[in-house]
């Protein structure tokens, strides 16, 4: 832990950072997060209608192999993340890392959602979140379900993957045009369903493993009730 967040201070420790515009710091340094104070609604006593419908990206696993988004989900529901390893805004990436990781054992410790749910966490930091680092992340975490870690092989394959999700990204600058090392991003984490069908989007405001949990468990009994399709 220690280690990781050295790694990610690092990000911050340029001087120039002190001269960045206050607005733009604003923006990437959000503070708060979403701690609800009610119980979300029974599973299935509402509904997620689709949203939207990704398609299949390249993506390189934690290993390093070639794979691709449909290759990790396997027609299972997808709780999808976008992260980079060195993100030091505390509900930025490392929110939702920690969402993921209490995800991940509360799915470990249900029979039904260990077997229809997958959690992906990819990088939009190929430059270097290399698949070595996600294998470092992963070992960090230790998953307890089938929780993958991937990245990109470059900005090529990265960049429709964005779009694709409408995933908002962008180098943070200095006023020389350098790169601070940090990204200006919009937290969100996508739920998908079987059929690579958005059906739920979480940001800051919304993003809570119990929340998240109860919108699975009404997937679920949506593809009960269709057959087990969807």
């Amino acid at each position: 832990m220690l280690a990781l967040g050295a790694a990610a201070a690092g990000a911050g420790d340029d001087p120039r950072l002190r001269a960045a515009d206050p607005a733009d710091l604003a923006y990437t340094y959000a503070v708060g997060a979403f701690a609800p104070e009610y119980a979300p609604p029974a599973p299935g006593s509402y509904t997620l209608p689709p949203i939207d419908t990704v398609t299949d990206h390249a993506l390189l696993d934690a290993d390093g192999r070639p794979t691709t988004l449909f290759a990790l989900t396997q027609g299972r529901l997808a709780v999808v993340a976008f992260v980079y390893t060195t993100c030091i805004e505390a509900t930025g990436c490392p929110l939702s890392l920690a969402v993921l990781h209490r995800l991940d054992r509360a799915i470990a410790a249900d029979a039904e959602l260990a077997r229809r749910v997958v959690l992906v966490t990819i990088s939009f930091d190929p430059e270097r979140d290399t698949p070595a680092r996600m294998a470092v992340m992963r070992s960090f975490h230790a998953p307890a379900s089938d929780w993958r870690f991937a990245t990109t092989r470059d900005e090529a394959e990265l960049q429709p993957l964005l779009a694709d999700f409408d995933q908002p990204v962008a180098k943070l600058r200095f006023a020389d045009g350098a790169w601070t090392g940090l990204f200006r991003h919009v937290l969100k984490v996508f739920l998908l369903d079987g059929e690579s069908r958005v059906r739920n989007v979480y940001s800051v405001g919304l993003l809570d493993a119990t929340l998240v949990l109860t919108d699975l468990r009404t997937l679920l009994l949506e593809s009960a009730a269709h057959g087990g399709k969807g």
